[in-house]
């Protein structure tokens, strides 16, 4: 085959020599002359409007409208589709978001994560509040690498930014959907918006689900457990108070009540005197993996506010000033089986939470420089309560033994930030960021033990405010996250960019239940990242084609780490170092015909993660797979008067380990992943009904393993099985 290129395409060739495997194939496909271009991907990545090839950091982004082609109904349904994007989750009240590897793999409801998550420019702190209903959205990008200059703390991994539809639109307009699916899932979602007004703009949203858990109960009047019951309600307002400035109030409420969860896969476990940690016996109290024999039901209630404003003020043509005020407020209540049904282990997790935010910023531009600078304040209070009860609790006895733990984390952060872009030439972009970070918290915590069955009343075990450790109840911390960035454009439709980050994550405690962490180690240290990226993005074929990609090093100090420590969980800190990359490649080479592939690789290395006895093992990060890949094929045709579109996608994820200390029974092997709809578009574009199926190869693995080695058994949560359902849009 011979082809030619014009001269700016033959020096893309050049630049990248993995290109050549993709484009040899994308000419293949591109054959016809009615070629369609890739939809221009805008991102907020730098907090101001780019184009996504523009931005020199490695981002994945998704319009509302690639999000409800894809059946992505909540936030981790994102996982499949992001290069090196993974999740964990025992059950949807607490997920934590795992990105190039880098996660807090910790149960804890006092734990922030180091992967963020932001709802229309706001940081949500609490981790039991990020797996939520995704509907009626705007757009959603996912931020790879430390973005602490920018966004702040706690951002050492990197992000993930939900932005929501608002009340931009002055003509009438909406939709209702409808679902129904297999666990007899039901499912409706709507919006409408408009003008209220020549000033006044409005719309509201909603979202209802129900169905059926997954995990098959084995026991006896007990119900199948990781169901949904919920809803979620949105309300947006936006106002021109001048010619200059807009305002802009989002209200949303979030409800689950008596969800079906917290039933665990129990497979007996032996234990390993060496590692200090559980052998796989292929013995299990139940028949398949997903059911669960617990003898007790698992059920979360959970009652979220988030109330958002936003005031964009245009101060003239070049400068903006940005006012970002936020209120979020989150109530849950937690029960399962922490057993699994091997013995009476009931465990309670309550955490009443409440963030309060306030971001000022100011940006301008001149010719040659794109600038901006502001200041930050988060106030957040966690009131929590954890309750063990069973004989399980202090090494046999009765059933009436009760551990109950209260505590109260009270936490603020202050910073300024600014950054600015100088075009040192027309091909050469310098970027400068630099951010002062300020954290205050302090702690209150007490344990009491009790045992009904022995005359033991509840008694006073531990008092943080007791221990002789000085300042073992606070944290006063300030550092600097910075960034350094250099962009070249050698070509219009090319750019290579290089950066040096530095993240920060501040350091907290280890709320112990049990008693088991040695008082010394309660509270660990702030964790910092060194990043070094070299990053790749063109568009090619007259924008038929968009190749993005990029390469990292991490350099850790004080990385923390967490284990599963004598049935306690406890995170450390250590040095750690990881190296891999991202490629997505994007092709439409005729009409009606998307492409994607994409592909993570992660090579990481921690050098002490505690063991049950106290001491260290050198480890990898948990749920990083040196190897996963992600694929979307799409074709859309004319047919009975409208269109038809057929598609498929899913994903693979090589070996991997999903608990910190790598221990035997945490290993998975490789899997994938494959999902597919058939959809029906009137003529109008007003109806579309859609038959899909998910995990369509019922492909069976863990999200979630508990390491309980050292009393002879390990819990796990699988996947949801092959899932299909019908859904039914109506726009107008």
């Amino acid at each position: 085959m011979n082809f030619h290129l014009p001269p700016s395409q033959r020096m893309e060739f050049c630049i990248s020599p993995m290109l050549g495997c993709f484009c040899i194939w994308a000419v293949m496909l591109s054959t016809s002359l009615n070629a369609q271009v890739l939809e221009e991907v805008t991102v907020t990545a730098q907090k101001r409007e780019q184009s996504l090839q523009d931005v020199g950091i490695s981002v994945t982004a998704f319009s509302g409208e690639q999000l409800e082609n894809l059946g992505a109904w909540h936030t981790v349904d994102l996982v499949e589709q992001v290069p090196g994007l993974q999740v964990s989750a025992f059950t949807s009240a607490f997920t934590v978001f795992n990105l190039r590897g880098v996660s807090q793999n910790n149960f804890q409801d006092n734990l922030e994560a180091p992967v963020a998550v932001y709802v229309d420019g706001a940081y949500v702190a609490t981790m039991n509040a990020v797996n939520a209903r995704m509907f009626d959205m705007r757009r959603v990008e996912v931020l790879r690498g430390p973005q602490g200059t920018l966004f702040g703390r706690n951002t050492t991994g990197g992000l993930l930014h939900f932005i929501t539809r608002g009340a931009e639109e002055t003509e009438f307009n909406g939709y209702m959907e409808a679902t129904l699916g297999e666990y007899n899932q039901t499912a409706i979602e709507g919006a409408v918006g408009g003008a209220l007004g020549d000033k006044l703009r409005g719309r509201i949203a909603g979202f209802w689900e129900q169905y059926d858990g997954y995990v098959q109960s084995v026991t006896p009047g007990i119900r199948d457990s990781h169901g949904a019951n919920g809803y979620t309600l949105r309300g947006s307002l936006q106002s021109d108070f001048s010619e200059d400035v807009v305002g802009d109030l989002r209200v949303t409420y979030d409800k689950d009540s008596d969800v079906p969860t917290g039933g665990y896969h129990v497979e007996l476990a032996g234990f390993d005197p060496v590692t200090g940690f559980g052998i796989p016996t292929g013995i299990s109290l139940t028949e398949k993996a997903r059911q669960h024999a617990s003898t007790l039901e698992g059920r979360y209630d959970r009652e979220t506010w988030n109330i958002n404003g936003t005031i964009t003020w245009s101060l003239n043509d070049d400068t903006e000033f940005v006012s970002i005020t936020n209120y979020l407020g989150m109530d849950k209540s937690y029960l399962e089986d922490g057993a699994g049904g091997f013995g009476y282990f009931p465990v309670v997790f309550d955490n009443d939470f409440h963030q309060a935010s306030e971001e000022l910023r100011l940006s301008g531009q001149t010719d040659r420089v794109r600038w901006q600078a502001g200041a930050y304040f988060l106030d957040m209070q966690w009131d929590m309560y954890q309750n063990l009860s069973g004989a399980i609790i202090h090494g046999g006895g009765s059933d009436g033994q009760s551990t109950e733990t209260y505590s109260v984390l009270d936490s603020s952060n202050w910073s300024v930030f600014g950054q600015i872009e100088f075009d040192i030439a027309p091909e050469w972009l310098l970027i400068a960021g630099l951010r002062y970070s300020y954290d205050d918290k302090s702690l209150e915590m007490q344990r009491y033990y009790s045992d009904v069955s022995s005359g033991i009343p509840s008694t006073l075990l531990f008092d943080i405010a007791n221990v002789p450790i000085n300042d073992i109840d606070s944290i006063s911390y300030g550092d600097v996250p910075a960034r350094l960035a250099l962009n070249w454009t050698p070509t219009e439709n090319t750019l290579i960019y290089a950066s040096v980050n530095r993240g920060i994550k501040g350091g907290n405690w280890s709320i112990d239940p049990l008693g088991q962490v040695a008082d010394s180690n309660l509270k660990h240290d702030e964790e910092v990242l060194i990043a070094y990226e070299l990053g790749f993005k063109t568009t090619f074929f007259d924008g038929l084609a968009r190749l993005n990609s990029a390469i990292y090093y991490y350099d850790y100090d004080d990385y923390q780490t967490f284990s599963f420590t004598a049935l306690t969980p406890q995170v450390a800190n250590s040095d750690a170092t990881s190296k891999g990359g991202e490629i997505e490649f994007a092709i439409s080479p005729t009409v009606g015909w998307d492409f994607q592939l994409g592909a993570a690789f992660i090579d990481s290395e921690v050098d002490a993660v505690p063991d049950v006895f106290g001491g260290t093992v050198e480890a990898e990060f948990p749920k990083a797979p040196g190897l996963s890949l992600n694929w979307l094929g799409r074709y859309e045709w004319p047919m009975l008067g409208g269109m038809l579109a057929l598609q498929v996608d899913g994903n693979y994820n090589g070996k991997q380990y999903l608990l910190g200390t790598n221990s035997l029974v945490s290993k998975d092997d490789s899997y994938s992943v494959w999902n597919g709809s058939l959809s029906y578009t009137t003529s109008d574009e007003k109806l579309r009904a859609t038959l899909w199926v998910k995990n369509f190869t019922d492909s069976e693995y863990r999200l979630y393993v508990v390491d309980a080695g050292l009393i002879g058994f390990i819990e796990d949560v699988y996947s949801p099985p092959r899932w299909w359902g019908v859904t039914v849009r109506y726009f107008w």
